[in-house]
């Protein structure tokens, strides 16, 4: 009976160092380096199979795949999807770049018994002294029977949020939600789906006060291309929204959610998409108080700056996109709320037949694919342009 307990014992020990010998040799051709600064805490078993898998995951982004069965099953989805933002970047790479060693190991300690919370960085040459830092990002690695995976900080970072369900949205928040916008953002949720013959899907919602938290969840700690940028929201990203300025109501990117689900990215036409999207839902940022900016408000707006302004050409506010709501959000497109009005009128005289032709007007030539369909459905085309909207906006509340 010993004899039998000693060989089993001998065995797995043969087979341990043998299998931290192979993924050693495996890791000596990193391409993750590690510097000496680095402190282990784990065991070696552990410390061989996270940095392994983790030089694999990034071996892997380098050549253009994200393979799964490094992914940890929960939120693998959304992972990905981030992942893929470090992918698209390691393939933009020119030749000279590509064999630029950029990437480093620079922090790593346990979140708990069997998770670890990992950073590296990114850096590019710099004609200065000091190097371009391009990202530092996070990831939280899970080791069970020595099989490493990896996952966004998400779950990790939002442990102790609480969570609450309003209709097919569950939000995640660190204090409260304002459940009257929650039941807002349900409502349109569902009849922009019904809209669009769709059921509703059920969501996860983050709440963040900007986009840079929620940049944080998602992995990045810092971005190059993304620094400063605070007032957007992200998503709908595998059933998942993070939201614009700690507002509860996304429903404006619903509707682009749920389109391109529906339609071929060739068919999709961006002016009637942000039109309908300002219709349906809402102008996607918040005004200085924090809340959403409705269609209603900026056709409102529109109608004072054209009395204000009488000799305006509203061919050329539309043509040109002309910023002319900034004292409620500079971000605003006056060519939405344009759109927006013309489409409303189409929804009343052909239906949403009409909205789905308009929808599916086509991506080349955005503009005159626009002009074109509008004309065919309710006759407003950029000859009578300017008559046309003023008659719609005398007609609208």
């Amino acid at each position: 009976m010993n004899s039998t307990f000693r060989q089993a014992k001998m065995k797995k020990t043969i087979t341990t160092l043998a299998i931290i010998f192979s993924i050693s040799i495996t890791f000596a051709q990193s391409n993750i380096k590690t510097p000496d600064y680095v402190n282990f805490t784990m065991d070696s078993l552990t410390k061989v199979s996270v940095l392994n898998t983790f030089d694999a995951l990034f071996t892997k982004l380098k050549q253009g795949t994200i393979n799964t069965d490094y992914l940890t099953p929960k939120n693998s989805d959304l992972t990905m999807s981030v992942l893929q933002d470090l992918m698209d970047y390691e393939l933009k790479k020119d030749t000279i770049n590509v064999k630029l060693e950029d990437k480093q190991l620079i922090n790593i300690y346990p979140v708990s018994k069997n998770e670890q919370f990992l950073t590296i960085s990114y850096t590019q040459p710099n004609k200065t002294n000091l190097p371009k830092i391009q990202y530092i990002f996070n990831l939280v690695a899970t080791t069970n029977n020595a099989k490493t995976t990896f996952a966004i900080p998400l779950d990790y970072l939002t442990r102790n949020w609480k969570v609450e369900k309003v209709g097919n949205t569950t939000y995640h928040f660190t204090d409260q939600i304002n459940v009257k916008r929650a039941e807002i953002f349900d409502q349109k949720h569902k009849i922009i789906a019904s809209n669009l013959g769709i059921i509703p899907e059920e969501l996860d919602f983050y709440m963040c006060d900007n986009y840079q938290e929620i940049l944080k969840l998602l992995g990045f700690e810092y971005s190059l291309n993304k620094n400063g940028n605070y007032r957007n929201g992200y998503g709908v990203d595998a059933k998942t929204i993070f939201s614009i300025m700690n507002n509860e109501d996304f429903s404006h990117d619903i509707l682009h959610y749920y389109s391109g689900q529906l339609y071929d990215k060739d068919d999709r036409n961006w002016v009637t998409e942000e039109g309908l999207a300002y219709n349906w839902g809402n102008a996607y940022y918040t005004d200085q108080n924090g809340e959403m900016i409705s269609q209603e408000r900026l056709v409102n707006e529109l109608k004072k700056y054209l009395l204000e302004y009488p000799n305006t050409n509203i061919f050329d506010l539309f043509w040109n996109n002309t910023k002319i709501f900034n004292r409620i959000a500079t971000e605003i497109s006056v060519r939405s709320v344009i759109s927006g009005i013309i489409l409303n009128e189409i929804e009343k005289e052909k239906g949403l037949t009409g909205i789905n032709k308009m929808l599916t007007c086509g991506r080349a030539k955005t503009m005159i694919s626009y002009l074109k369909s509008t004309e065919e459905l309710i006759g407003i085309n950029r000859d009578n342009f300017d008559l046309k909207v003023s008659e719609l906006l005398e007609k609208s509340n």
